[in-house]
């Protein structure tokens, strides 16, 4: 074998070896992969989703002859993914969301609408896959608020108030994943705030799927999420929810649920305001 063509032989390996590690890094990294490495929590009401929810409302005066819906439109959306043999992935992501609520009065008569309040939020985050079990998440999103029109009139309205919920959130989550069940946390802390805001805010929830039967596009869904804020003295808001899971898993199922929430109004700057509601929900990922 001449050098010449032995240094051919080379050239033509050393090709093949860049070949192969190129293919191999097609295969572990994605733009824009389907699902999300960290876990939806569906109960969240700051959860970036598409959600519909109808509620009675309670008050500590009682219950007014009032009725309260909230609607959400967002997505949570991987951009780049890269993963390896073990199992283990990272992901940077989006988060984009708009929050809309209305109030019904005297639903069974005049049944007035009110548009009450929307909020807008944005968010980059960083999921890291560790093991089967375990999913940590880094995320920072801004959030607003802003009262609707038909509140301002009709409420009366006539000054411009201090709205402490335009705020930023770094937040930090962890998720144990085994079996059926899904528990979660996260603690987080508001580095800058429109107006004065104290700053430490967290929560923690679980929820239980399983299949109805054999069928891999039905599920039985339990779920509870308690949320807290400093600036209301870590009172729990805590949320629980019973219902179905509708479409097979990794696609964007839909579920279904009767829930009741109890806290402070996890909505608008009126978020001083301690409330009871229960009713129904639903809610999907279409963008995965």
């Amino acid at each position: 074998m001449t050098a010449k063509t032995n240094y051919r032989l080379r050239v033509l390996l050393l090709l093949v070896c860049i070949s192969s590690l190129c293919l191999q890094a097609q295969h572990q990294r994605q733009w824009l992969a389907s699902g999300s490495l960290f876990p939806d929590k569906t109960l969240d009401y700051r959860e970036a989703q598409f959600s519909g929810s109808l509620y009675v409302l309670h008050t500590p005066s009682g219950w007014p002859n009032r009725m309260f819906a909230n609607y959400s439109a967002g997505m949570n959306r991987s951009i780049y993914r890269w993963e390896n043999s073990e199992n283990k992935a990272a992901e940077l992501g989006i988060e984009i969301a708009t929050f809309t609520q209305f109030i019904f009065e005297d639903p069974l008569n005049t049944f007035q609408v009110n548009h009450f309040n929307t909020e807008y939020k944005v968010g980059l985050l960083y999921s890291r896959k560790l093991t089967d079990n375990w999913t940590f998440r880094l995320r920072l999103y801004h959030i607003s608020a802003h009262l609707g029109d038909d509140f301002i009139y009709r409420f009366y309205v006539t000054e411009y108030l201090d709205n402490p919920r335009i705020y930023e959130v770094l937040d930090f989550s962890a998720a144990y994943q085994i079996e059926n069940w899904t528990i979660y946390a996260t603690l987080g802390v508001i580095p800058h705030t429109a107006y004065e805001r104290k700053r430490l805010l967290g929560d923690l929830g679980a929820f239980w799927k399983k299949s109805v039967g054999q069928k891999d596009w039905l599920r039985w869904m339990l779920a509870a999420h308690v949320q807290f804020e400093q600036e209301t003295n870590f009172y729990p808001g805590t949320r629980l929810a019973a219902g179905i899971e509708i479409g097979k898993e990794g696609s964007a199922p839909v579920t279904i649920m009767l829930d009741a929430f109890h806290g402070y109004m996890p909505y608008s700057l009126f978020d001083k305001a301690r409330i009871s509601w229960i009713g129904g929900s639903m809610s999907f990922q279409p963008f995965r």
